[in-house]
């Protein structure tokens, strides 16, 4: 039974969610603040995280930035009163795996973590460890490995790393990227993109700076370039 962890100061939303989602066999936890979400998140360890952006005291925002930070690696669904284009791009790219714009069908949210706790635990259908380098992929744990230091993979870096990797010595340009990774759930900027980008070569790349496996493809893309890949 996967936990779920709903930290919204709405009772309304919150009674709703949790009815709905302990129907469909979830195990549900409750925070009101961002303060006490943060608490519940250390002690419960849910498998997925439900997240309002206002939220008293210390916003969704900054709860998710924490979140992160911590290196749990845990499904983030962001909930929003708002709409504006700057949000999103804000909660994507501090790690955010969906967003739900209120007011909404609590049969699309559950919906939607059913597809989020299913994106989190697909594997590269190939090994699942992969040596990069310096660097050991684990697909299986959502980890890379280098010189020592385990760095964990968000759902939206696997995805991203998968289709590179899948594709060695291939151009993949931008409009891939969004049909494999978002989908139609979010069409990011090519800053967001860049983005995962930059954050994947700080796990893998030796130098970030000076990157010899993930590239970018100037006005094309990104490639992976294997070890004898040019």
């Amino acid at each position: 039974m996967h936990k779920i962890l709903i930290i919204e100061d709405d009772k309304t939303i919150v009674e709703g969610l949790e009815d709905t989602l302990q129907f469909h066999d979830y195990e549900t936890i409750t925070a009101g603040s961002g303060k006490e979400g943060l608490a519940s998140f250390q002690k419960e360890k849910p498998d997925l995280i439900i997240l309002d952006i206002m939220l008293p005291g210390v916003d969704g925002f900054e709860v998710c930035k924490k979140i992160k930070q911590s290196g749990h690696d845990i499904p983030i669904i962001m909930l929003t009163a708002r709409s504006q284009e700057s949000d999103k791009l804000l909660g994507f790219e501090l790690g955010v795996d969906d967003y739900v714009t209120k007011p909404f069908s609590v049969k699309e949210l559950v919906a939607r973590v059913g597809a989020v706790l299913n994106r989190s635990k697909k594997s590269i259908n190939k090994e699942d460890i992969v040596v990069v380098g310096k660097a050991e992929i684990n697909f299986k744990n959502f980890t890379v490995t280098r010189e020592g230091v385990e760095y964990p993979l968000s759902p939206k870096e696997y995805d991203i790393l998968k289709l590179l990797i899948s594709h060695p010595d291939e151009v993949i340009d931008r409009n891939r990227v969004i049909d494999v990774v978002w989908g139609n759930e979010y069409y990011p900027s090519p800053r967001t993109i860049d983005n995962f980008i930059l954050k994947l070569r700080g796990k893998i790349e030796e130098d970030p700076k000076k990157p010899e496996y993930i590239l970018t493809v100037h006005g094309a893309g990104y490639k992976f370039r294997s070890k004898s890949g040019a």
